[in-house]
């Protein structure tokens, strides 16, 4: 009995040690603390300057490019809190398809950056349980109506078909050196995430740094026409 008993103990010892380097649940990040820009509904938080916007153990890059008379433009992480489905116009690239947050008020929009803020970095390296993520308005827009950029043989930019595919790389590193990758499809087809959707990332190990990619199969001569935007909420969490 008391040889059992050491065993089951034994086994409790090693369990604790692996979950220990999990991400531990107050260090989620749900964007909660952070304050958009003007602190109401229906808007987002813009830095004033490149930067970081930390919540729970990651810190998520911001890129602030300012292009003269065609404007400001922000890449990398968006802290955002609105609310809807629709897309009519540019603002509504920081809505999340599913109408909203997956938790709470906030989320984050992701896009892609030439300069390469597409991070996400760990203050204290460890295993990331996963996170949820969603497609925003104006991908589900680009999947049904059509991008108009992109170049086909029976027209431009048509919606997307049998083939067609958008899909999210999450790329793992541990101080520098790469750690594995996980692919998740954001649209594959006429199927699309509309819903706040779980993707595992403990596969990757324990990491320092996570870097996002998304890719599809819309392009022209200048690249990727699908936008390449996708939304994060509980970053850290488990299912």
């Amino acid at each position: 009995m008391k040889k059992s008993f050491f065993f089951v103990a034994a086994l409790a010892l090693v369990f604790a040690s692996c979950e220990n380097t999990a991400v531990p649940d107050q260090f989620v990040a749900t964007f909660e603390e952070a304050t958009v820009t003007p602190p109401a509904a229906d808007s987002i938080l813009l830095l004033s300057e490149s930067g970081t916007i930390e919540s729970g153990n990651f810190k998520f890059e911001q890129e602030v490019a300012d292009y003269g008379s065609w404007g400001v433009y922000y890449f990398g992480s968006v802290v955002s809190n609105k609310k809807g489905r629709n897309y009519a116009y540019y603002a509504d690239s920081y809505k999340s398809a599913a109408g909203g947050a997956f938790r709470g008020n906030n989320y984050v929009v992701w896009t892609n950056s030439y300069a390469g803020v597409d991070r996400v970095v760990l203050k204290e390296a460890a295993v990331v349980p996963g996170m949820y993520v969603c497609n925003t308005t104006w991908v589900v827009d680009a999947i049904l109506n059509g991008d108009g950029m992109s170049e086909e043989a029976a027209g431009k930019g048509l919606p997307f078909g049998d083939d067609d595919y958008f899909e999210l790389v999450v790329t793992g590193s541990l101080n520098g050196a790469k750690t594995g990758e996980i692919t998740f499809d954001l649209a594959r087809g006429k199927h699309y995430v509309q819903n706040w959707t779980y993707v595992d990332l403990s596969p990757l190990g324990k990491v320092s740094a996570l870097k996002f990619t998304l890719q599809g199969s819309k392009h022209n001569s200048g690249g990727l026409t699908t936008p390449a935007y996708f939304c994060i909420d509980n970053f850290g969490a488990k299912k």
